[in-house]
This record gives structure tokens, C-alpha cells and sequence, in this order.
């Protein structure tokens, strides 16, 4: 009896997953195809997304693919992580002497070793694997099939980080689970809807395109893109408070700012960057030090930044809806090195500032001069 099954986050399920799927059902002819949504994958943090909404997405994204298909909740079941050899033992016992087959993405080939009790799955199944272009290993040591073609690299976090950089569904997804996402506000929708009521319209089409930015420079430096993104689309939630608002904000809650007296004295508005990574905080449930750190440092900068902070830093100066000149050469200095961007970007801060006859806060020239420091 052939068994097929495929499992994986599906946090959510998307075009490559049913692509993948599709070919396997019609190559390997199982009799019976099982898809098993991770309660807790080994390998990631616990999804935030209901295990029911994405059980939901994946009988939606498989509907009329046959009666064979069984959508399994055995990691429900089990209550905790689960691993693969756990999952191949459960099918040995529910079938008579079954020929299983695994499914998996081209992603997940070179790590199959590092699974835990991995001869066991390479003895009691075949793996089953799509090609992305590009790849050339074989994995000869273990029973194997590659499915003929090419699969489009797709993956869930870049689902995910579409959804909150710009607040829409994109066409990598099923059409048909669309609605599901935005019945339950799922991947940032939810602050989308909150940016929406707090910000004014040019300002919250500023954080889309500092989202989007943040995003391809991520992919340059090796920074993880939903972190990137959280940053981008959250830096300046507060923004909606006026200048007398944010001081009362910040004292309410109890926000440690630098040089407050002077910057509630001199210029308040600059204090939307504190207020903003507290709303991250408390009001998206942000946990991630490096993003909360991060917008907080995006308009003064530190001594100290992350590569996160240099990209929010560098991202909020020149994203594209930034009209002045200077924005098309940040963004083209970042593109190569990010540090001489961070620099030419603290440059012009200063002297827009300057210009504009505003207070220097000593947190942007202590910026500059460590800068500058750094490049001699």
C-alpha cells in the first residue's frame, strides 16, 4: 500500500506547496495521500496561527484533489514538537505493511541528516523531493525520488512578510484561502487595520514603502526578512500623537528616552521613535529585542546598531516615496554597503536639520561623530 504524506508548517499553505503536491499525487499514485500541518515544528519557534485556521487554508487549498486525502491531526494530538520518525512509526502502525513515501521541499534535502533518528525515516521511507533551479546536490545516500520538473521558490515567511509589509494577500497563495486570511486579520493584517485608523494616509503609505525597503536590503545583509518587515511597517506607529501626546505617552508608560527634558523642551516629535517601539511592543506583541531596539533607534541612531537598525535607519531616509534627490543615491549607496548609506543618510539628517533651523538632538551628532570615527 503506497502512502504518501506531507507535512510542514503550511503557516500558510501556498502555491508551492500545492504545486508540489499535485506533481507527487500524480507520479508516485498513492492510495492514500496523508497532510499533516506541525503543531510545533522541531525546527521553528510555535506559530502564532491557530492550528485550526491552518488546517482550515490547507482543506481549502486541497479541496477536489481526490477522496484519498486524509488531513491529519496527529500533531494536534500529541500536543507538543513532533518529529518525522515519530510520524513514520504512526503511519507503520495505522497501516498493513505500508510503502511510504515523504514529501518535502528542495529546502529541506541538505538537512535531512540533522533530523532527529534520521536512519530510521531513510529506512522505513523514500523521499520524495521537488527541484528549485540551481540545485545540484543529490542525496544519494538515502532512497530518494526527485520529481521531474522545476518548483517555484516559494516559502510561508515570504508569504507572511508580503502580508504585513503591504496589508494585502498576494497571488503566491491559493485565491481560494484569501478570504480566510482576511476574516482573521492573519499575518499583520491586524495592524494594518490599526495603522489605517492612527496614521494619516501619506504616513501610513511611508511605512508600506519603508516595509518593502527594509525587506530588500534584508535579503542583502543576511537579516531575517519578517524581522526586517515588523520594523519597517511598525517605525512610526506613533506618528499619530502630536508633540504634547507623546510627552504624555512617554511619561505615562514610563519610556526611557535619552535627553527627554531637552528633546520634550526642544523638538517632541522626535520622540514618536520611543513611542513607536513601545507600541510594537505592547500593542503588536513584537518580542524580538533586535526590532523593538531597532525602531526605537530609527530616526537619532546610536552608538551601537544593529544591522537591523542601519537597514531601519537607512530604509525610512530614501524609500520611495522619499521625493528629494538624495534619497536616489541612499538607496543605491545601500544597495553596496550599507555602512557608507548609514552615513551619507546621517549626513543629510543632519543637515536637513540644520537647514530647517530645528535643534540638533546630541544623540544624531553623536551618531555622526562616531561615525566619522569609524571611517578614518
Amino acid at each position: 500500500m503506497k502512502v504518501l504524506v506531507f507535512g510542514g508548517s503550511f503557516d500558510p499553505v501556498h502555491k508551492g506547496h500545492v504545486s508540489l503536491f499535485r506533481r507527487a499525487m500524480k507520479v508516485i499514485a498513492p492510495d492514500v495521500a496523508h497532510i499533516v500541518p506541525a503543531y510545533h515544528s522541531p525546527f521553528k519557534a510555535k506559530s502564532p496561527t491557530p492550528f485550526r485556521l491552518r488546517m482550515k487554508m490547507l482543506k481549502q487549498a486541497f479541496a477536489g484533489f481526490g477522496k484519498n486525502i486524509v488531513f491529519d491531526d496527529y500533531e494536534l494530538k500529541q500536543g507538543g514538537k513532533t518529529y518525522t520518525y515519530q510520524l513514520v512509526q504512526y503511519l507503520k502502525k495505522r497501516y498493513d505493511n505500508p510503502e511510504i513515501y515523504l514529501l518535502v521541499g528542495t529546502d529541506c534535502l541538505n538537512d535531512l541528516h540533522n533530523w532527529k533518528n534520521p536512519d530510521y525515516i531513510f529506512e522505513n521511507a523514500v523521499v520524495v523531493a521537488g527541484k528549485r533551479k540551481g540545485y545540484n546536490e543529490n542525496p544519494a545516500q538515502f532512497r530518494h525520488l526527485f520529481l521531474p520538473g522545476f518548483f517555484p521558490k516559494l516559502s510561508s515567511s515570504r508569504v507572511r512578510a508580503h502580508i504585513l509589509a503591504c496589508g494585502d494577500v498576494p497571488d503566491t497563495v491559493p485565491e481560494v484561502i484569501a478570504p480566510t486570511i482576511r476574516e482573521n486579520h492573519l499575518y499583520g493584517l491586524d495592524v494594518h487595520t490599526w495603522l489605517k485608523a492612527h496614521l494619516k494616509p501619506n504616513r501610513y503609505l511611508h511605512s508600506k514603502n519603508v516595509a518593502e525597503m527594509a525587506a530588500a536590503f534584508s535579503d542583502i545583509y543576511d537579516v531575517n526578512v519578517e524581522l526586517a518587515v515588523k520594523a519597517g511597517i511598525m517605525h512610526d506607529a506613533g506618528k499619530g500623537f502630536s508633540g504634547p501626546e507623546l510627552i504624555a505617552f512617554c511619561k505615562e508608560h514610563k519610556i526611557k528616552v535619552p535627553f527627554f527634558e531637552d528633546i520634550c523642551r526642544m523638538e517632541p516629535s522626535l520622540l514618536h521613535s520611543y513611542v513607536s517601539a513601545w507600541l510594537a511592543q505592547h500593542e503588536f506583541g513584537v518580542t524580538n529585542k533586535d526590532v523593538i531596539r531597532a525602531i526605537a533607534e530609527h530616526t537619532l541612531g546610536s552608538l551601537h546598531m544593529s544591522t537591523l537598525s542601519k537597514i531601519l535607519f537607512v530604509a525610512d531616509i530614501s524609500s520611495k516615496d522619499r521625493k528629494y534627490k538624495d534619497a536616489f543615491v541612499i538607496r543605491n549607496l545601500a544597495l553596496q554597503d550599507l555602512n557608507k548609506a548609514l552615513l551619507y543618510a546621517a549626513n543629510r539628517k543632519l543637515l536637513f536639520t540644520i537647514d530647517s533651523q530645528k535643534w540638533l538632538c546630541p544623540l544624531g551628532t553623536n551618531l555622526w561623530n562616531h561615525l566619522i570615527k569609524q571611517e578614518k
